[in-house]
């Protein structure tokens, strides 16, 4: 069975092929009762849209290129998820490129990527998208891009971020409201600026419930497992050790755990844990982890949704999309013995 055309679309909808053309690519002035016939034509006929096809009719290679440079998989497959279903809907393509971001190369990978493969803008992970010899270098070159939870928002691109310091304040509150007041904190890679927006919200619940901050219970990790484990047992070696831990993400605080469960130090009766980002391994180790969920798919879908309008120049209502996290409570706390 011969693969449905535009014209087809067209025929069935009874529109005019750029009347289905225009539809399909969200611009405006349609009238509602055309859109609506001309997607009831691409449901019935199945239709499916060449990329290629169209990036060569108009110069275009309806390509989006997500760079990450970020140690936890699990994030950046869910946001991988989130962003590519959103490219379908809009009839685009992703590629996905990893690029270290201490590379003393990385803009000549990146220049690379602009030079030998179609692309007709990148979304940038953090830290990427605080890079602002990367982001001089974009616009230099006119492309667009959109940013995914900036530290700074000095620069004018669009850009969609979690409120990581709302939510660290959040859970640490939770974490006193259970009555720990020594409560430990492994920070994530400094050169990420979730990092520092996690350790402000841990900083203003201390304050505000008057209880005042222990540097010695503060550890540096780099949102790694082997970082967390190294920082969970110079926690738990102190002689006056916390009654909570709150580590960064997921990876260090399942490897508290295992750090505790190695000290047999029980958990939670003895130490109650907490992470962030609610990734798989938060579910599957025993306990399981007290967490944050940040809305990753929907992040991608609306970083998505705002590139293809900054490629097609629409405006958009703004450049800032924030989105709330949810506290996730799980078997790994407890009120302090």
């Amino acid at each position: 069975m011969a693969k449905a055309t535009i014209k087809d679309v067209a025929r069935v909808a009874e529109v005019s092929v750029k009347t289905v053309s225009r539809v399909l690519n969200n611009e405006p002035n349609v009238r509602p009762v055309l859109q609506e016939k001309v997607h009831a034509a691409v449901k019935a006929l199945d239709f499916k849209r060449n990329p290629l096809a169209r990036g060569l009719r108009g110069q275009q290679s309806f390509i989006i290129t997500l760079l990450y440079s970020n140690p936890n998989p699990g994030y950046i497959l869910e946001l991988q998820n989130g962003a590519l279903a959103q490219c379908i809907e809009q009839g685009y393509n992703l590629q996905v490129h990893p690029c270290d971001h201490n590379s003393p190369d990385l803009l000549k990978s990146v220049e690379s990527i602009t030079r030998y493969s179609s692309q007709d803008g990148f979304i940038l992970t953090h830290p990427l998208c605080d890079n602002k010899e990367l982001l001089a270098m974009l616009d230099e070159k006119g492309i667009p891009f959109v940013r995914i939870s900036p530290f700074t928002q000095e620069h004018s691109s669009p850009y969609v971020m979690s409120d990581d310091e709302s939510a660290a304040y959040e859970i640490t509150k939770y974490l006193i409201s259970l009555g720990h007041s020594s409560i430990g904190f492994i920070k994530g890679h400094p050169d990420f600026g979730a990092t520092h927006k996690r350790y402000q919200g841990y900083q203003r619940a201390l304050k505000e419930m008057a209880i005042g901050l222990d540097e010695t219970i503060v550890k540096q990790g780099l949102f790694t497992f082997e970082s967390g484990e190294t920082c969970a047992r110079q926690l738990l070696s102190q002689k006056d050790r916390p009654s909570a831990i709150f580590a960064s993400n997921d990876y260090m605080a399942a490897a508290v755990l295992k750090v505790a469960a190695q000290m047999k130090i029980s958990i939670p009766a003895e130490l109650s844990v907490v992470g962030y980002d609610n990734a798989p391994v938060s579910q599957q180790i025993w306990p399981s982890i007290t967490t944050v969920k940040q809305p990753i798919q929907r992040m991608a879908e609306s970083v998505v949704e705002k590139l293809i309008r900054q490629i097609k120049k629409q405006p958009f209502d703004d450049i800032q999309t924030k989105f709330e996290c949810e506290l996730i409570t799980r078997n790994s706390t407890s009120p302090c013995a």
